[in-house]
């Protein structure tokens, strides 16, 4: 009798599982289909249909890890943290969880965090992931991130000199030498100068093209020593010719700040036989009223007249030293308006990604690349566009 029973029983259940086995395999075939329709979606930047996917998923099958894990990334990419950081917890709350998709919960979590500004959890959670091998060098990047946006600048170099995964070493003593600078504007700004002087010079040790630790450098001294702070100028001229009328600008400034204009018209006339240099105004004027019109005329026949923009450039430049009292108002307000265009006026520029400032920042706002952004004037963009033709 109990094995008849026994054995009706195995026969009612193989029955279901055979009655019932291929509804769930359809199910589940339109399942993965939905959630797989969803990740195309993101491929395509339509986050709003992937988002709805995600969301009608979660309502049919609450206990999908990779559900959990778009649908947080959504809410996080969409500026809703405390909806992510709460799908990614209640992803770790589970006790049966594995170990590899516990850290990739805890990676998503951690980037949750970091969004919302919580930078100290998400600290904790990305420094216990780099040590594991496979999470390593991303959570090691996002720690860099964040110790740059909270302006922890000795975590920073910590961190950069551990990284050994690194393999481009040039960069990596590029970004050193930032944080080096970084620290030395802070001692600037808390007016201890020979401790800002001695981090500058070691940024520029750590890394010769960095322009910014010349241009600080040559600030400090200027207080001081202007032969030293000119050196220091002309450097940038030689790492950067992109800076030439910048830098010839802050020069020229920083002379009215004294009575010996030697060094000054030493070093322009030095900068001026540098190869390629394009023609600048205010060397040409400096030279002019400093020394005279005979070697200010020198300078300027270096150039090749039979450019276009050279000729627009100095035919204006010429014109705006001449005497205006024959010429009619007209003509005196269009020479005075290229004057100001040619000599002060300048746009800082990324040269990685386009944005645009009107004033110097070492660090891209927009693509946050380090020294990228260079100094263009009105006549730069105009050049620039001659070449683009």
């Amino acid at each position: 009798m109990i094995y008849t029973i026994i054995g009706s029983m195995v026969i009612i259940i193989s029955l279901a599982y055979i009655y019932y086995k291929p509804s769930a395999k359809v199910t589940k075939n339109i399942f993965n289909a939905e959630y797989y329709r969803g990740l195309n979606y993101l491929l395509n930047n339509e986050e709003d249909k992937a988002f709805k996917i995600f969301t009608a998923l979660m309502d049919v099958d609450s206990s999908t890890i990779e559900t959990h894990l778009a649908l947080g990334g959504l809410y996080r990419k969409r500026g809703e943290f405390d909806k992510a950081i709460l799908i990614h917890q209640n992803l770790l709350s589970r006790p049966t969880l594995e170990a590899e998709l516990k850290n990739q919960a805890l990676y998503e979590l951690s980037k949750d965090f970091h969004s919302a500004g919580l930078y100290d959890r998400s600290e904790k959670i990305f420094r216990n992931l780099s040590e594991i091998k496979s999470y390593r060098q991303s959570c090691l990047e996002h720690l860099l991130k964040i110790y740059e946006v909270t302006k922890d600048w000795e975590k920073a170099i910590e961190l950069v000199k551990s990284m050994d995964t690194i393999t481009d070493n040039e960069k990596t003593l590029a970004l050193l030498a930032q944080y080096y600078c970084e620290i030395s504007s802070i001692y600037n700004k808390d007016n201890q100068i020979e401790k800002a002087i001695a981090i500058s010079k070691k940024a520029l040790k750590t890394n010769k093209n960095c322009i910014r630790a010349n241009y600080q450098l040559a600030k400090y001294y200027s207080k001081n020593d202007i032969g030293i702070s000119v050196q220091y100028y002309h450097s940038i001229i030689h790492q950067n010719k992109d800076f030439s009328k910048y830098i010839i600008n802050k020069i020229i400034h920083t002379a009215k700040k004294i009575q010996n204009n030697n060094i000054i018209l030493k070093t322009l006339m030095s900068i001026s036989e540098i190869k390629e240099m394009p023609f600048i105004p205010d060397i040409y004027f400096f030279i002019l009223y400093e020394k005279d019109k005979e070697t200010a005329m020198k300078y300027i026949n270096t150039f090749d007249r039979t450019d276009l923009v050279n000729n627009f450039v100095i035919t204006h430049t010429l014109a705006s030293t001449e005497d205006q009292t024959g010429l009619n108002g007209v003509i005196h307000d269009l020479v005075n308006s290229y004057k100001n265009i040619f000599s002060s006026n300048f746009y800082f520029i990324c040269n990685n990604c386009g944005y645009k400032s009107n004033e110097l920042n070492w660090k891209c706002p927009s693509c946050n690349t380090w020294e990228t952004i260079v100094p263009k004037s009105a006549v730069d963009i105009i050049e620039e566009g001659k070449h683009s033709e």
